[in-house]
């Protein structure tokens, strides 16, 4: 009997560790990757030919070359922790003409030529990200470790435009800005792994002021395109768990290659062989045994598969899920090392707030029209039952949308009244 239980131990023991599965499977997921389109609504029909991919890769060079460029925050070494403009984006810099100032008119005149170019891209009809700056681009390529920064840039100056058309009394044209900064962050999340879709939620924050503003002040008809698009925009939103597959795929990649068959690396697109520079890779050091080394592979694979099962349930479910996955036990083989749980549980918060804000421009556009319409406020937001938000009115011309989570309560948005009730015509 202990001797049946001796073997059974070690078969049960070299089971685990192979990983020959693995290999394969990996094979195929990133031969899939490596051929993947990204199909979404345009938000502008009829849509222009072809891919943003395309459309953009020409101009990365000079998007890099601008972000390089940027004035920078005193004091900040970061741009995205420091912009000198953002409190004339978000409408909170004490100005009554609300004219963007010298400095800030200045870095977006500098930009706009190429910001206009970008803007255009985000009009075709399929997405995705030019290959240097997606999943499976080699991390010493300059796009790849500034592109998608620099297309957030872009995003924040597209911020600044609008702005200064809502200053100027272009109520139509600053909503087409702000759908295009918009339409330029979800391209981030196409293709862009993990990082693409944590910075299309940074790119739609910078946005997010200026745009509920522009959406406000549009004309009636105006708002109901913008209504339309922003249906649009969402459909193309790229579900956390496709971010969590890329990323297993690419930590894979780079921790687990030794472990690899032959046939498994001859088989591989041989961008996916060159993500990591070499002195990157001769880094890696494994010192755990050989078995715990093949271990760690299926602990690591076991994790992100129950993640990513997880990953696109309502809020509490996945939270609850994630943290079930975080306490796992290794049981009687002993405790390996895998990824960290809570890391991905804080990015898939911040994903929420990326859709909570873009329930936010969908209900202040509905709750506008639908007072426009009227001529009164609704008694409630129109998408009261689905939406995270609870309009209360100050007065006849003023409403807030306020969160329903008091913890969220600075992603409010403020509705004003159009001058007048709009009423359709209808032709003889």
């Amino acid at each position: 009997m202990l001797a049946l239980l001796v073997a059974c131990v070690g078969w049960l023991g070299y089971a685990r560790t192979r990983t020959v599965e693995l290999s394969e499977r990996l094979v195929r997921e990133v031969q899939a990757l490596s051929r993947a389109r990204y199909v979404r609504p345009s938000h502008v029909l009829p849509a222009m030919p072809g891919s943003f991919a395309r459309h953009a890769e020409p101009l990365m060079d000079a998007v890099v070359e601008l972000y390089r460029a940027r004035p920078r925050a005193r004091g900040e070494a970061e741009w995205l922790t420091g912009q000198p403009c953002r409190d004339e984006v978000d409408g909170d810099a004490p100005r009554e003409d609300e004219a963007l100032s010298e400095e800030c008119l200045a870095e977006l005149e500098q930009g706009r030529p190429l910001l206009t170019r970008v803007l255009m891209a985000t009009h075709a009809e399929e997405g995705g990200l030019p290959a240097s700056m997606g999943v499976l681009a080699p991390l010493d390529h300059p796009h790849a470790s500034e592109g998608k920064v620099a297309l957030v840039y872009l995003v924040h100056l597209a911020a600044l435009e609008t702005r200064l058309r809502l200053a100027r009394g272009l109520g139509s044209d600053a909503v087409d800005t702000c759908l295009d900064g918009l339409a330029l962050a979800r391209e981030l999340e196409l293709g862009g792994g993990m990082e693409g879709q944590l910075l299309a939620a940074t790119g739609q924050g910078l946005i997010y002021r200026s745009c509920a503003d522009a959406l406000d002040r549009a004309p009636v008809e105006r708002k109901r395109l913008a209504l339309l698009q922003l249906r649009r925009l969402a459909e193309g939103f790229t579900p956390f768990s496709v971010a969590l597959r890329h990323e297993s795929l690419v930590l894979q990649l780079f921790h687990f290659q030794p472990l690899l068959t032959q046939e498994a690396l001859a088989a591989l697109p041989r961008e996916s062989l060159e993500l990591f520079p070499r002195a990157l890779r001769e880094m890696e050091e494994h010192s755990s045994s050989p078995v715990g080394f093949r271990r760690a592979w299926w602990k690591t694979v076991a994790v992100f598969d129950a993640l990513i099962e997880a990953a696109d349930l309502p809020t509490t479910a996945r939270q609850r899920a994630f943290e079930r996955v975080e306490d796992w036990e290794d049981g009687w083989l002993g405790p390996v090392d895998g990824p960290e749980v809570g890391n991905y549980a804080g990015y898939a918060e911040r994903l929420d707030l990326r859709r909570l804000r873009h329930d936010a421009l969908v209900t202040l556009t509905e709750v506008d029209l639908a007072r426009a319409e009227r001529g009164h406020w609704p008694e409630a937001a129109a998408r009261q039952q689905d939406s995270a938000f609870v309009l209360e009115p100050v007065d006849a011309t003023e409403a807030r949308l306020k969160p329903c989570s008091r913890t969220l309560s600075e992603h409010g948005l403020r509705v004003t009244a159009d001058t007048a009730p709009a009423f359709r015509v209808r032709a003889p």
